[in-house]
């Protein structure tokens, strides 16, 4: 099965490979590939990773004409014809929506679907499905844009299960949850136990995001419970950071950390608390789980599955929160059963299952082509 994920766009904008040296979550994410995200399906699946933009505008076409691209897609607000011609070697696309782009992305499923009837389509957003609902409330046309673009898939699959009713009801396009690839024997490596861990609350998330700020106040309440207990955040680049409801306590705030960084710090904490309520796929405590840090406070895909024993949505009170944070950092048994759990329920996020799970699907859109 020849595999590609397909972008709009991407930070290099440039097709990336994998390769059995090179995986992504080994790669650079400004100058190669994301080493989480949909880097993990291109790894997963030994495929590529390819942004439309690098087929319109990429150093392979004439220089003229992509400055004539640019120009038409300046004056009209879309694209002039380009050729599609590289995709058509690839059994399998799992193309990405996003809103900025979608309607760029619908064209080309459209064009997919008539110039190569025998590629398998499987579609998947980007954004998370509360962030989406809200878009749509605003501007109903993204909504009719989004079932534009799901009814042009063979297949469209939410990477969260708890969405999957919801997007059930957007459009007749038969519809899957399959959760995403992670590389979990890698970033396992670095799993600590709790008497390894320092005494640090780790506050994740954007604060721009409802609710962020509720897990601040639940660090504060815990610091004043845990006193030997120091508040971390970190600063996401281009994003303002609030601390406001952090004044009288003791924290610090992180520069941004590469991915494998990022990990090694999460190993040393005790608690992460992430108070968002998007109904996101849950990167934050897929990798807490990996290293054997309890996370608290989200309604993501992997807080539900990873820490069954520990749920949150919108209506979690800041001291159910609390609560769970002190009988956490209280008992330590409880605390390694929980992240034990955890780390055994994360490996079936690993490629090699995430990859049969893949070729499964295929194999069952096959049969009804």
């Amino acid at each position: 099965m020849k595999f590609a994920v397909v972008e709009y766009s991407s930070k290099t904008k440039k097709i990336w490979r994998h390769t059995e040296k090179r995986p992504n979550y080994l790669c650079d994410p400004i100058h190669e590939i994301d080493p989480t995200s949909f880097g993990c399906y291109v790894s997963a699946f030994e495929g590529e990773h390819v942004p439309l933009v690098s087929l319109i505008t990429g150093t392979q076409v004439f220089l003229p004409l992509r400055i004539y691209r640019k120009i038409m897609k300046r004056i009209t607000g879309a694209w002039p014809t380009y050729s599609i011609s590289y995709l058509q070697q690839f059994d399998v696309l799992l193309v990405v929506y996003q809103i900025s782009d979608g309607h760029e992305m619908v064209a080309l499923l459209q064009r997919l679907r008539a110039e190569h009837p025998s590629q398998i389509i499987i579609g998947v957003p980007t954004q998370p499905y509360g962030i989406l609902r809200e878009y749509w409330d605003k501007t109903p046309e993204a909504l009719t844009e989004m079932r534009e673009f799901i009814r042009a898939c063979h297949t469209f699959i939410t990477i969260v299960k708890r969405t999957l009713p919801k997007w059930e009801r957007i459009s007749r396009t038969p519809m899957l949850y399959m959760p995403q690839p992670y590389p979990t024997a890698f970033a396992s490596r670095m799993f600590r136990e709790r008497d390894q861990k320092s005494n640090i609350i780790f506050v994740a998330g954007v604060t721009g995001r409802d609710n962020i700020i509720k897990g601040q106040i639940v660090a504060a309440q815990l610091q004043k419970k845990f006193p030997a207990y120091r508040i971390q955040m970190a600063q996401v680049e281009g994003m303002d950071l609030d601390v406001k409801n952090l004044s009288g306590s003791t924290y610090d705030v992180l520069p941004f950390q590469p991915w494998q960084e990022h990990l090694a710090m999460l190993s040393r904490v005790a608690l992460v608390i992430n108070t968002d309520y998007t109904e996101t796929r849950g990167r934050v405590q897929a990798d807490c789980a990996a290293v054997g840090t309890v996370s608290i406070g989200a309604n993501s895909d992997a807080q539900e599955d990873l820490f069954p024993k520990l749920p949150a949505d919108r209506n979690t009170s800041t001291a159910q929160l609390v609560l769970q944070g002190e009988q956490l950092l209280g008992d330590t048994s409880y605390y390694s059963e929980i992240a034990r759990t955890a780390q055994q329920r994360l490996a079936q996020y690993d490629y090699e299952p995430s990859k049969e799970r893949m070729e499964e699907l295929v194999q069952a859109i096959k049969m009804t082509l």
